[in-house]
């Protein structure tokens, strides 16, 4: 039973692997833009970023963008577009 857990707990870290790190960038940009952008509103598939926001958010984060993408590369291999 204890080996079930264990399998189980295993599958549960993998799959919640992309949503910490949505969560992850999207506290990375609050910091440097203050804006507060849901996880949701961030698509992460094969190391590439896409980011669903108005052209006013990713105006300003296109501002800080190098900010930004040092701290994200510290975090994971990020390519934002």
């Amino acid at each position: 039973m204890k080996d079930l857990f264990n399998l189980l707990q295993r599958f549960s870290k993998s799959l919640n692997k992309d949503a910490l790190l949505k969560e992850k960038i999207a506290q990375i940009i609050s910091h440097y833009t203050k804006i507060n952008l849901p996880p949701d509103n961030l698509n992460l598939k094969e190391g590439v970023l896409e980011i669903s926001a108005s052209p006013i958010v990713k105006n300003e984060i296109k501002l800080k963008e190098e900010k930004i993408l040092s701290e994200l590369r510290e975090v994971s291999r990020i390519i934002y577009r």
